[in-house]
């Protein structure tokens, strides 16, 4: 199961992870008795002690179990009908108990599944759902195995969190045969119990109901500050933080964006449209508001944080701003005069935010009070899973936008691009990089239908000050599908020898394997990336998808990022699938001014790679402004051929929509089944280009591929062990098989 999942001792999950309880346990043991549930234990199930580990049986059992357990296979229908009964007794017993309260769930059962809940009669919902429950049935070829019982739990549990915005988290419970074991499931971990017996063990089994009915909704899981409406909408509670002013409180309208983590664990990401009402009691709209959004995430406890992100770099800005000479920094050398200008009208009196996806107000939820501490015994099941407790965080941004991936035309996409390097500059000019630009990080808002869009760029989370960390293996930032070539490839792209006609002889540096660190063009690349996959997989006409299933994949594995790097290093016309999956307007000027951009964000690569000048932020000055002028110059002459071509929205693809693959948090499998990358080795990412703006394609150096090489085998050598070695005839075979 793909989840990061502890385990602790049953004794120690019941102390330390289920609600707590002032209820007197012999009072409820007592009345157990009176009411016939609980004998003594004349008979036993088992000969042996069983988990918990040294801890003798309880004096009493369950006189029900004497029946349900006898024969040699269990009917898990009947166990649940059991602990269904069982569960009953303890309410009652705990409804005469005195200084009690008690909660309203009862459990439910349905064939070898039951839940405790409220809703005992109508159709059962996600919200419905308080505690998940299964009985194992024994093994047979009737039934499902225990593993694929348990992970159907799981993902029962997973849907709960995802589908039910109140939760933060979830407990569960799985029984096999007579042994039970508990589940917590969170955005942080899963935690398990060890399993114990309840037929020998019926005063944990009790403890464990005395704990769901009596526990109240908070240590259930249930956010305080979500409540659910009886349509089902919520109203979300962000504090003011000053005793003076009263919380403000949202109402969801619509659900904007929803990426939900394979299972329970993660990074999950709500984005809600809302509407400011007056309490969750009283949810009439406040007069005179407007629209806004409110993003509701889970991040790590220790992370940055958007809001503090934000200020660092508007903060950053306004200095910038305030410098009189901030047009003589090294980056602006090679601007013309009307970018200066543009910027300059961005930085007048805080001009510049109107191109940010602003954050008006905030919540910091507290990291799981009940992460995994290391007294407790604890059991990894992947070694490799980060192990930080998440916190929940609600953001509130002023305007509504329409994330790029769902504005309706070709046209309307390339001008939000356009617009886009305004604020990518602006980040530039203060010393900062985005890390993630994406189709849904680039947002745009007008006035009415007819109005232009002006460009809000969004998620500032992985923002940060120039240079940028270097990607150590495993761990990325970004959205795979437009991630720069280099950040997920992992190195640089450096020539075999350093271009020019001064140094002509000059070697390239010693080490052709120099990590990748997040520059300024990393960020421009992805705009690159971008306008190809608009081009080639969004445009709404019957046409074969197969180039954009090859090179926008949720992945970020070898094969892939090497697939990538290829593209990206060859002449688009030389791309596999690529003519096919493009509208015949867009086969003339458009690509070849896409291919234009794509061979200056390379060479701008090779000029600052060869003389290892990435930390120079003067060595970026050309390639954030004279290639897209280029580019964007070039497509207005024919923009009347493709400006209009309809772009399938994100809710219409077929596609699995795109997921931010964050630090850390990349889920290959999140999206459809990965495409079979073309069967060519990767080229050599060195490479040799004159310093001119004149040179033509870099010319290229034929390098054997390790793949290419057919492997050491012991006996004969088969057509079928070389058939994925490149292209071997039969003679070719045949002369092998001789010199084997």
């Amino acid at each position: 199961m793909n989840a990061d999942i502890s385990t602790c001792k049953s004794e120690d999950f019941l102390e330390n992870y289920l609600p707590d309880h002032e209820i007197e346990f012999n009072t409820v043991i007592q009345d157990l008795k009176k009411q016939g549930m609980l004998v003594a234990r004349p008979w036993s199930l088992k000969q042996v002690e069983s988990s918990p580990a040294k801890r003798p049986p309880f004096t009493h059992t369950f006189k029900s179990f004497k029946t349900v357990f006898l024969s040699r296979t269990t009917n898990s229908t009947r166990v649940m009908k059991t602990l269904q009964t069982i569960g009953n007794a303890v309410r009652k017993a705990l409804g005469r108990a005195t200084n009690c309260e008690v909660n309203d769930c009862s459990i439910r059962v349905e064939g070898n599944r039951g839940c405790i809940t409220s809703n005992l009669d109508s159709t059962l919902h996600p919200t419905d759902v308080v505690v998940p429950m299964a009985a194992i049935p024994d093994d047979s070829d009737d039934h499902p195995s225990s593993s694929q019982e348990t992970r159907r739990l799981l993902t029962w549990g997973s849907d709960i969190l995802d589908e039910d915005a109140r939760r933060r988290f979830c407990f569960a419970l799985t029984v096999e045969r007579t042994e039970v074991t508990l589940w917590r499931l969170s955005r942080s971990y899963i935690m398990k119990s060890t399993p114990f017996d309840m037929t020998q063990h019926a005063d944990l089994l009790i403890r464990m109901f005395v704990a769901f009915f009596c526990a109240r909704s908070p240590q259930l899981g249930y956010d305080p500050l979500v409540t659910l409406l009886p349509d089902m909408s919520y109203v979300y509670e962000l504090s003011s933080h000053s005793p003076e002013f009263p919380p403000v409180y949202y109402k969801t309208t619509t659900l904007l964006w929803d990426h939900c983590p394979p299972l329970a664990t993660g990074r999950h990401l709500r984005i809600w449209e809302v509407e400011q009402v007056c309490s969750p009691s009283d949810p009439t709209r406040v007069q005179g508001t407007t629209l806004k959004a409110l993003k509701d995430v889970s991040v790590d406890a220790d992370a940055r944080l958007e809001p503090d992100v934000q200020d660092e770099l508007f903060n950053d800005i306004v200095e910038l701003a305030s410098d009189d000479n901030w047009r003589l920094r090294p980056i602006l050398k090679d601007f013309p005069q009307s970018d200066i200008d543009s910027l300059a009208e961005a930085l007048e009196d805080g001009n510049f935010k109107q191109f940010f996806s602003c954050i008006s107000a905030k919540h910091f939820g507290e990291p799981d009070s009940t992460f995994p501490a290391s007294t407790i015994p604890l059991k990894r099941s992947q070694s490799n899973t980060s192990r930080q407790p998440r916190r929940r965080c609600f953001f509130i941004y002023e305007h509504v936008c329409t994330p790029l991936h769902d504005v309706k035309t070709l046209g309307e996409a390339v001008d939000i691009i356009k617009q886009s390097l305004i604020p990518l500059r602006l980040m530039f000019c203060a010393g900062w990089i985005h890390r993630d630009i994406s189709a849904g990080n680039i947002l745009a808002v007008r006035s009415s239908p007819d109005a232009p869009w002006r460009v809000k760029l969004a998620d500032l989370e992985f923002a940060c000050r120039f240079p940028g960390p270097t990607e150590s293996k495993g761990k990325f930032t970004g959205t795979p599908q437009f991630m720069a070539s280099e950040m997920l490839d992992g190195e640089c792209i450096l020539p075999t020898f350093v271009g020019g006609d001064e140094d002509e002889d000059e070697e390239a540096p010693s080490d052709p394997s120099v990590p990748a660190v997040h520059n300024y063009q990393h960020d421009l690349e992805s705009l690159w990336w971008i306008l190809l996959w608009l081009a080639t997989t969004r445009i709404n006409q019957d046409l074969p998808k197969r180039f954009g299933q090859i090179y926008f994949q949720q992945r970020v594995d070898s094969p892939y990022a090497s697939t990538r790097l290829q593209l990206f290093l060859q002449p688009l016309i030389r791309a596999r699938d690529l003519q096919e999956s493009l509208p015949e307007s867009l086969q003339s000027s458009f690509i070849t001014s896409l291919d234009r951009l794509r061979y200056d964000l390379y060479a701008g690569y090779v000029r600052r790679n060869r003389s290892s000048r990435q930390a120079d932020s003067g060595a970026y000055s050309r390639v954030l402004t004279k290639p897209f002028a280029q580019f964007f110059e070039a497509l207005e002459g024919s923009r009347d051929e493709w400006a209009g071509l309809e772009l399938i929205g994100e809710g219409d693809s077929s596609e699995s929509g795109s997921v931010d693959s964050k630090e850390g948090d990349v889920h290959p499998e999140a999206s459809a089944a990965p495409v079979s990358l073309p069967p060519i080795p990767p080229p050599s990412r060195k490479r040799r280009v004159a310093d001119s703006e004149q040179t033509q394609q870099p010319s290229k150096r034929a390098r054997m591929s390790q793949a290419a090489v057919p492997p050491k085998r012991n006996g004969p050598i088969t057509r079928s062990m070389t058939r994925n070695v490149g292209r071997v005839t039969r003679s070719m075979t045949r002369r092998l098989q001789k010199e084997k």
